[in-house]
Parts: structure tokens; sequence; C-alpha cells
């Protein structure tokens, strides 16, 4: 009944949404024991799996100029779905489809030549009339750290009741883990259990390579603030200059 609940809800959501960096839902058959789902192809697999092969490729991970153009096309999707009043809720690399422009691109992959596209809306959930949701979701490593918290204590039995509710806002924190995991190679918070990440996560333990410039820094930091309020909206953060910049003029830490 469960999965039941999610995979009709994600039928629902890419139904209302139609963007070009969102999967197109083609069709939906059903039977008496199935449900068939006809998504858009895209070729270039995962965002995770691309970033993997680019850095056996190149030996390092996506440069700042990549970054920059998978997360201009990002927070532009998001905006999109943020007015719509949903919540992703499940926002990491392995969500994220690429679409080569040509078989070229892909063989080289060539980062420029592709189309990002959001997947997975089976946690998504709009709004409701208090703008805020309670729902303990997600994939840990990626996930706002009030629900990060709340989850592991409804894992050892502490009653949460009085779980402060959470918006739009937990979106963003996910999308700085992202853009860390592009530029860096790895988790922002990697760690071996539960605990050992969400003492980091209080602590605001991450490490920043000072081969990086003070654009993607303030960039960064803008997203994995603690205090959800004082993280960027989508649209401020579509105004930043780390996406409004050359790359070139960056300056360096």
């Amino acid at each position: 009944p469960q999965v039941s609940k999610y995979l009709k809800n994600e039928i629902a959501i890419l139904k209302e949404l139609k963007h070009k960096n969102i999967v197109k839902l083609e069709d939906v058959k059903v039977t008496k024991n199935h449900y068939y789902i006809v998504m858009e192809y895209c070729n270039g697999g995962s965002l995770s799996d691309c970033l993997k092969k680019y850095q056996n490729m190149h030996s390092h991970p996506f440069t700042q100029e990549i970054v920059q153009f998978i997360m201009k096309q990002i927070i532009h999707v998001m905006k999109y779905i943020h007015s719509k009043g949903i919540i992703h809720r499940d926002l990491k690399l392995d969500n994220i489809l690429v679409k080569f422009n040509s078989e070229y691109d892909k063989n080289n992959l060539n980062m420029f030549g592709a189309l990002i596209k959001i997947i997975d809306f089976g946690l998504s959930t709009h709004m409701g009339n208090s703008n805020l949701c309670y729902s303990t979701v997600g994939s840990p490593i990626n996930m706002d750290p009030n629900i990060l918290i709340k989850m592991n204590e409804n894992k050892k039995g502490i009653n949460t009741e009085k779980m402060l509710g959470y918006d739009q806002k937990a979106d963003i924190w996910s999308l700085g883990t992202i853009c860390y995991e592009m530029l860096i190679g790895k988790s922002a918070f990697n760690s071996q259990t539960m605990q050992e990440l969400i003492d980091k996560v209080e602590n605001g333990t991450y490490v920043v390579p000072t081969t990086l410039s003070k654009e993607v820094v303030s960039f960064l930091n803008a997203m994995l603030q603690f205090n959800a309020q004082k993280r960027l909206s989508c649209e401020e953060l579509a105004r930043h200059h780390f996406l409004t910049k050359n790359v070139k003029d960056f300056e360096p830490i």
C-alpha cells in the first residue's frame, strides 16, 4: 500500500508539471496486477553516473564552469517546481538524469551538450494550507538537518510530535549537497553512521578546497545553512554571482 501511494503520487505530480528540465511522462497503463509507466528516454543515465565517468576520464570532478552550467538548469527548474507549491524532498545526483544532444556529446561526456532532467517525485508533496510539512522522508545524506535529526529521533523511539515544520527551503539544502558533490567528488558530510552524519551536519563541518573561487564558496554557503531561514530561495540563487558572472572573472580564495 505504501509503494502504491508513492507511485500514484509521482504519476499525479508528473502529470501536473511540464518543463524541459523535468522528465516527461509519456503514458500510464494499468492492469489488474501492474502499472506500466512510459517516460522520456535520457541517454546519459544519472548525473551521479556522469560525474563518476567524468572523474575516471579526467582524474578530477566537474569544473566550476560545468557546475555553473548544470546548476543554472537545476535552479531554473526548481524555481518552477516551487512556484507550483511543490517540495521535491528527495533531490540527489541519482534523481537527476542527463539527456545528451548527440552521441558525440554522450561519448565524450560533453556536459555543455546536455539537458538535465529531474525525476523521482514519489516523495514530493504540495505545501498545503499551512505552508509547512512534517513528514520525515528523503535520503539522509542530502536531507535538511531538521528532517534528518527528527528521522533519527523517530528511529530511537523519541516522541517528535513537536517537530518544527519545514518548507521549500528543505530542497535548497539538498541543492547545496548536490553542488558540493559535483565540485569536490564526494559528499559534503561524508559519514559511516547516522550519528556521525548528524554530528557533522550540526557542527557545519565540511571542507572546501582553496582551489575553488570565492563565488562558488559563497554559493555553497548560501545553501548549506543549518537554519533554513538563512538559505537563499531559488529566485535569490538565480541572481547569485556564481550563476551570473563569467567563470573567467571568478576570484580565487
